[in-house]
């Protein structure tokens, strides 16, 4: 999604103008790494476990969980008359054990000598005499590769990858067509994800204009052409939600991810207008056109309105009346950027109360209890429990607020650099996807690579792009070099799969299409190498062509069904399970 590509760029060019050009950053020469020092730094670091929980006060944020890069810890219950509690892990041929007051310890004794892959933990309760008490609590999980640097360079410098980039995007359909006629490509499926795509379209522009002088007249049209769609299809002035483009648009043709806009008819993610604020800020900064910075202050205006006494907002409300239409509050950190920008930038006042409550809010809750459940327009948010469906997106969020002041405290910058570990607990993979069967000598096409959620476990530029930036922000304030290793082998990472013309996946496959409705046009070949490595974990996956769908449920049953053969006519289709099956049946 576009929207994804303006996260990279933006961090493409930080890390070239900050990080490791000359003269720039903390230091004035060239940046070097002792990689002994720093493997063997994190090694030591990956035996603290990231925020733990405790019973009664501090939840544990892990139960959905199914890989871990730091020791953890879980929340498995304490046995009357128990005198200890005996941990044993088990990885491939190797078992491993402890004793503990607690069952709730952490794995840090054994961590640095468990496996990599499978682990199979369980937590036996024993009396005085060491005779169990009861069955065992277990629980099974991933024991993830760590950072080993130093990991292969990029391909191209940062500066020409950022702005080759961008000419990509302008030149390409998605933004000729603004050119031309003003009005989004909705053959490109995302753009009905208005607030999002919209005002990414917007910043791309704005920066291309920026470093680019020989694209800067039609970069500029195209950044002004959408900012008038964005503002002509806001809410009008009176209304609940005054001034807010909608995050779902369907055009009077009906084109849009059609799927999305039916289940969210009338509804808007609450937060999303602060996409559409930034980029009117970014085109404001460029062409001084005070109607711009006006629009972005009439956005955080109406947040401002709607705060409740609590100091939080609902994260999905109807669009036209303002009415929450699920009970969970939307994370705030990006509307306190914007009122943060307004004030430092601007010097616009009047947003210091709103702030003040949201952070309040902000550190009692979401900092304190580490649940950073996605909030993405585009899947069900509804239907999770807290911690059902982590994401990094939130918690590099969270950094990037809380980084981005002038001063952030100690406190602030400690708590950053736990939500930076979370990061890279749950979502970083330093090596491949790890199964068992396949063993580490299995890769992808880039690593090291970030998933964006636990509902989409797929290497994504833009999670990627936003823990690098979050490292790379820990770096700034600390000077912490294996912040900025870990940093630079992330972007790396991005460049490397950066097309010839420019082209940066969303999902960071070399051959992957940046729309995911185009995904079925891809070779069969390339399809069922997808497959093979989407579903390694699973026990099965499919070989066949594309439109065919599999399902599975919660009683180790599965469904195959084709969608549509495109008069494509017969074709075979190969369901391969590992360690058999009872029965394959029509």
């Amino acid at each position: 999604m576009l929207y994804m590509k303006v996260h990279t760029l933006a961090l493409i060019a930080a890390v070239w103008l900050f990080a490791l050009a000359p003269g720039c950053g903390r230091s004035a020469r060239p940046i070097t790494f002792d990689y002994d020092e720093l493997n063997a730094r994190a090694a030591e670091e990956y035996l603290t476990p990231v925020h733990p929980g405790v019973r009664g006060s501090v939840p544990f944020w892990n139960k959905y969980s199914f890989k871990f890069t730091y020791a953890p810890a879980f929340d498995f219950d304490t046995k009357e008359n128990a005198a200890a509690y005996v941990f044993s892990a088990t990885g491939g041929d190797t078992t491993l054990f402890f004793y503990s007051d607690s069952p709730r310890a952490a794995l840090t004794p054994i961590w640095k000598d468990l496996p990599y892959g499978k682990i199979h933990l369980g937590v036996q309760a024993i009396d005085a005499d060491k005779a169990p008490l009861g069955e065992p609590q277990e629980r099974e999980f991933t024991k993830d590769y760590p950072f080993v640097g130093p990991y292969e360079s990029a391909t191209d410098d940062y500066r020409a990858a950022a702005l080759k980039a961008a000419e990509y995007i302008h030149t390409s359909p998605i933004g000729q067509l603004w050119l031309k006629t003003g009005e989004p490509d909705l053959g490109y499926g995302y753009n009905c994800y208005a607030c999002k795509i919209w005002s990414a379209t917007i910043q791309t522009e704005c920066f291309l204009a920026e470093h680019n002088p020989q694209l800067k007249e039609e970069a500029l049209k195209v950044a002004r052409n959408a900012a008038a769609a964005l503002m002509k299809y806001a809410r009008p002035q009176g209304e609940p939600l005054a001034y807010f483009p909608p995050t779902y648009f369907r055009s009077s043709t009906g084109g849009g991810v059609a799927g999305v806009l039916n289940r969210n008819q009338e509804t808007t993610m609450f937060v999303e207008a602060v996409c559409a604020a930034k980029a009117l800020l970014d085109l404001y900064d460029i062409t001084k056109d005070r109607q711009y910075l006006d629009f972005a202050c009439h956005i955080a205006e109406t947040y401002r309105s709607l705060q409740s006494e609590d100091g939080f907002w609902p994260m999905k409300v109807n669009y036209y009346t303002g009415e929450p239409t699920i009970p969970a509050p939307c994370m705030p950190t990006t509307i306190l950027q914007l009122a943060q920008r307004l004030k430092d930038q601007y010097k616009v006042k009047g947003f210091e109360d709103m702030v003040a409550k949201s952070e309040r809010w902000l550190w009692e809750n979401t900092l304190a209890t580490f649940n950073f459940n996605g909030q993405f327009e585009d899947v069900d948010v509804e239907s999770h429990a807290p911690f059902q469906d982590l994401t990094n997106c939130v918690a590099v969020d969270c950094i990037d607020y809380l980084l981005a002041k002038p001063h952030p405290s100690q406190e602030e910058i400690g708590i950053c650099y736990e939500m930076a570990r979370f990061a890279e607990d749950q979502f970083t993979c330093w090596n491949s996807p790890l199964d068992v069967a396949l063993g580490p000598e299995s890769k992808m096409e880039s690593q090291p690579f970030v998933y964006e959620q636990f509902d989409f476990q797929v290497p994504v530029d833009h999670s990627t792009a936003g823990v690098a930036m979050a490292w790379l922000r820990i770096y700034q304030h600390t000077g912490d070099l294996l912040a900025l290793a870990k940093a630079k082998a992330l972007i790396d990472s991005i460049v490397r799969v950066q097309a010839e013309n420019g082209r940066i996946p969303t999902v960071m496959f070399n051959n992957s299409p940046d729309d995911f409705g185009d995904i079925g046009e891809l070779p069969r070949e390339v399809l069922n190498e997808l497959r093979r490595e989407f579903c390694r974990t699973l026990g099965l996956r499919l070989e066949c062509g594309k439109n065919v769908g599999l399902f599975l449920y919660d009683d180790d049953s599965f469904v195959t069904y084709a969608y549509d053969y495109q008069n494509e006519g017969p074709q075979p289709c190969y369901v391969h399970v590992k360690g058999g099956a009872k029965q394959i049946g029509r």
